[in-house]
């Protein structure tokens, strides 16, 4: 099976062959004529072409489409990539700061959470897992999802998440440390422990003490002072020998006494953990979390819950870009591709297709085809 560009060209290189063996043949005939007494005086013969028609008769037999193997259509694609992983990024980056600016939460991450270094490290992350698509032919729909899982995988790195226990909440902070907080059964924050932990688990095992001891009542507090640059009221939270200062907003102990204020914030949190609100999931609308592999070494592990919020949102943001990048990818793949068409023009196959399935392709050459011209449309002398 050949391709009818092949056919065409191959005919017109036989043309232009056929045409300088002939030229060929009048210079050697020019020769024997100048060295000849007689000759020399008789004009040269030679064939010159002054309108050839062609008319090829073929019938097609397969079509092909390839993609288009160059570096100007791996360029396009590498600074399609490129322009989608920053904007990408850029979007991620966007809806993570909405969600955590409006949950208390995720307040000391700060109002500039993620910064513009953060969307420049995850943009070069998206690039690097989508560098399999910049090559013309891959199979686009299968790399993209490998793609999309593999940066599912990164997300838990990279995107932080709060760990709630018994009444407290384990939460991340723009220094990269991590912050304990005495919640309600609303993730409304009562307390801040004022300690900074390197790890979380160094947190929950703080939060797992204090939950305990304030369910069993053994937990008092005192050292009440105020704070005046940063409106907080203080206190120290006491169980025996084991001491952690805690804080609260000023604004919310109002006109009340502290030490009244925070005994019956403990004896709250006390029934509070005794008497856990249970979300179940057809309240809710959401199944119970399965435990993840990289959740903390814990022997209640049941008992930590995952806030994934900014993880949730990061993951719509992907799914849905992940689809507009299918779609720009193909584009751009359609419109780069090469279609061949796989043709017959022997006579023994023509006899054998329909009549109206046989195609004519006519063309004329002129004179000029065959001759060397100058910038001035004149025959060269060359």
């Amino acid at each position: 099976m050949s391709q009818l560009n092949q056919i065409i060209a191959s005919l017109l290189s036989d043309i232009n062959e056929a045409k300088a063996k002939a030229d060929e043949a009048s210079r050697n005939l020019a020769l024997t004529y100048s060295s000849d007494d007689v000759l020399q005086f008789f004009p040269v013969p030679k064939i010159g072409i002054q309108n050839l028609e062609v008319e090829l008769k073929y019938a097609i037999e397969g079509v092909e489409e390839k993609p288009f193997q160059s570096s100007q259509s791996k360029e396009r694609l590498e600074n399609y990539v490129k322009n989608f992983s920053a904007e990408t990024a850029r979007e991620i980056r966007s809806e993570i700061t909405k969600v955590a600016s409006k949950n208390d939460l995720y307040k000391s991450l700060g109002g500039n959470y993620p910064d513009e270094n953060w969307e420049g490290n995850v943009s070069k992350l998206i690039s690097t897992q989508l560098e399999s698509l910049t090559n013309p032919g891959n199979d686009v729909s299968k790399n993209i999802q490998n793609a999309k899982k593999s940066l599912e995988g990164d997300f838990p790195q990279i995107i932080p998440t709060v760990m709630k226990s018994a009444g407290f909440a384990v939460v991340p902070t723009a220094k990269g440390s991590f912050e304990l907080l005495g919640i309600s059964d609303n993730d409304e924050v009562d307390f801040k422990v004022t300690k900074d932990y390197r790890t979380n688990q160094e947190a929950l095992t703080d939060a797992k003490q204090l939950s305990s001891s304030i369910a069993s009542n053994k937990a008092s507090v005192s050292d009440f002072k105020k704070d005046s640059v940063t409106k907080s009221d203080l206190a120290s939270i006491k169980i025996g020998n084991f001491q952690l200062p805690i804080e609260v907003e000023s604004k919310k102990v109002g006109s009340s006494q502290p030490k009244a204020f925070f005994e019956t914030l403990v004896t709250n949190k006390a029934i509070s953990i005794k008497n856990p609100t249970v979300k179940q999931p057809w309240v809710i609308g959401r199944p119970t979390p399965k435990p993840k592999p990289n959740s903390p070494n814990t022997s209640d592990r049941a008992e930590v819950e995952e806030d994934e919020s900014l993880r949730e949102i990061a993951n719509e943001v992907l799914k849905k870009r992940m689809i507009q990048l299918e779609a720009g990818i193909g584009k751009i793949a359609e419109e780069t591709k090469s279609t061949s068409l796989r043709v017959a023009v022997d006579s023994e196959k023509l006899s054998k297709v329909k009549p109206e399935n046989v195609m004519t392709i006519k063309f004329t050459l002129n004179s000029q085809d065959f001759t060397m011209m100058d910038d001035n449309s004149k025959p060269s002398i060359l």
